[in-house]
């Protein structure tokens, strides 16, 4: 249909069905005008908030706060207009009373969309591509314009409010991690210090920084036990010399044993010759006998060597006992030591007297001594031993307790690097917060607090009047064209070109008259056959 009509054919049906245009004007103008004349007036109350700067240069000090002002806004109004919240808020300004009868999630919808918040921005762009937000608006619709400043200046003390406690509490919370974190590495530093201290302890034979001293004392052990050996020998060389002297005796002082020998040979002369108790025989026997008795030892000598053996018998069965005490030890050899200084002064004050063989005694105290000598000689020897074999055990050791040592002190630095840089986190943290609590890092502050509206925000008046007046236009006009469609009249020329497939050869002007009578066109297409044709547009 859109295409039948024109310019010339809208005038004709305006003309003609001008009733049907004027009618929903007349009605639908005045009731959409006295609808926006009875519209209730709304204020909105403006507050504008300015987001300042971290005041110190973030290279001094990083606020751990790392969302975006824009994120921030938003995160604060979903806490600002949760329901309790606006409840709160509803009750304290009376916003709603119960005559309106109005449930709470219906109050809560209200405020919400009453509330606005609008984010102002530099063209100024972050790494991530955003703007900078610098500033922005909280505003606040209603009925009342003393509600409407009152509630937009508490939203803006609660968005303040809201930022400076999620602000303090994020610092705070970071702060709280790191000193948990802390002391956690802390107890593990700790306990690999007791870790390392105890394997050193139950190592501290083999620990590698006292390998160089091992092995100089395995050396200077190794040298000992050979010259202590060679003594050694050389003490068992000088004992059997002695001992052969002594059994030979081969000495220039022994003159009562040459003369026993001497005498000997006499007596088993004579008893060839003679029987025993011829009296020669008999004399020699007691001269033997008596030189004899001169050349024996005394008593008190063989007390004091039976005393020295047994002493010393005594010391080495507390050097081989598998637990010796240090002060038994001690005391068996100052016993030892002391039964031999009295052997030596007895052999000494006999010597004096005259009383016994001074060469036979003095080859028998050398014997002793040199005897006492080998034995003391082969206690160090057995002691140089075990020696050798603790340090050659330490030092075979040495290299697996350093490894062992080795992996405790890496994980010592690991623990150790990771709990000081923690730490320097946990004090980057503190300043943080400081930061937050004195408020020097980036903050919101009020720039402008909402005013009390001089003039309703809404509604705009003159525009919906003249939006009203132009519905009842189109309403008329809509009206009209249906009303021109339900009859089926001929609208004009063009009209009648499109339904005789040609054009008319002229137009008869208009001539109003009562008694003209409709002529119906004989020809036309098939859904115009019984269209009327009006005088007009004959």
């Amino acid at each position: 249909m859109g295409e039948e009509f024109s310019i010339e054919d809208a005038l004709i049906i305006l003309r003609r069905r001008f009733l049907y245009f004027l009618i929903p004007v007349l009605v639908i103008a005045p009731i959409g005008i006295l609808a926006v004349m009875l519209l209730p007036a709304k204020y909105t109350a403006h507050g504008r908030i300015l987001i300042e700067s971290q005041q110190i240069p973030e290279s001094f000090i990083r606020s751990t706060v790392s969302t975006y002002a824009q994120e921030r806004i938003q995160t604060i109004r979903q806490r600002v207009t949760t329901r309790e919240q606006l409840l709160e808020i509803a009750d304290d300004f009376k916003l709603f009373p119960k005559s309106m009868g109005l449930s709470e999630s219906e109050r809560v919808a209200i405020m919400r969309d009453a509330l606005n918040v609008r984010v102002i921005t530099a063209n100024i762009r972050r790494g991530a591509g955003q703007d900078v937000a610098i500033a922005f608006t909280v505003s606040y619709t209603d009925r009342d314009p003393g509600k409407a400043f009152l509630i937009a200046n508490r939203f803006m003390t609660v968005f303040l409010d809201e930022d400076v406690k999620s602000r303090t509490a994020g610092a705070s919370n970071t702060t709280e991690f790191f000193v948990r974190e802390s002391g956690r590495l802390r107890d593990s530093v700790s306990a690999i210090e007791d870790r390392i201290s105890k394997y050193k302890s139950e190592n501290a034979d083999a620990l590698p920084a006292l390998l160089n001293m091992h092995m100089d004392m395995l050396e200077r052990g190794r040298r000992d036990l050979n010259a202590t050996t060679a003594s050694i020998v050389q003490l068992e060389e000088e004992q059997r010399f002695l001992e052969t002297q002594l059994i030979s005796g081969s000495t220039t002082e022994n003159n009562l044993a040459n003369e026993v020998v001497r005498l000997e040979t006499e007596l088993a002369r004579q008893r060839a010759t003679y029987h025993d108790n011829y009296p020669g025989v008999i004399a020699l026997r007691e001269e033997i006998a008596a030189i004899k008795r001169r050349m024996a030892p005394s008593q008190e000598i063989e007390r004091l060597r039976k005393l020295l053996t047994a002493k010393e018998d005594e010391l080495t069965v507390a050097e081989r006992a598998a637990t010796s005490d240090p002060v038994s030890m001690k005391q068996a050899e100052a016993e030892v030591d002391a039964a031999r200084v009295a052997l030596s002064d007895r052999i000494s004050e006999e010597t004096r007297r005259g009383s016994t063989d001074i060469a036979g005694v003095q080859l028998e105290g050398r014997i002793a001594v040199v005897g006492n000598r080998i034995r003391m000689q082969n206690k160090r020897i057995e002691e140089k031993t075990i020696e050798i074999a603790n340090l050659e055990e330490r030092v075979a050791r040495t290299p697996e307790v350093e490894r062992g040592l080795a992996t405790l002190t890496r994980d010592q630095a690991n623990i150790l690097r990771e709990y000081q840089e923690l730490q320097a986190k946990q004090q980057d943290a503190e300043l943080a917060e400081n930061l937050e609590e004195n408020r020097q890092a980036e903050k919101f502050s009020i720039l402008e607090p909402a005013r009390r509206p001089d003039k309703p925000s809404s509604p705009d008046r003159p525009k919906l009047i003249i939006a009203a007046v132009f519905a009842a236009l189109a309403a008329g006009g809509g009206t009209a064209l249906l009303a021109e469609l339900a009859f089926s009249t001929i609208r004009g020329r063009n009209h009648i070109a499109q339904l005789i497939d040609g054009h008319p050869i002229a137009v008869i002007p208009y001539i109003k008259s009562e008694d003209s009578p409709r002529l119906v066109l004989p020809f036309g297409n098939r859904r115009n056959r019984n269209s009327e044709l009006t005088p007009e547009t004959v």
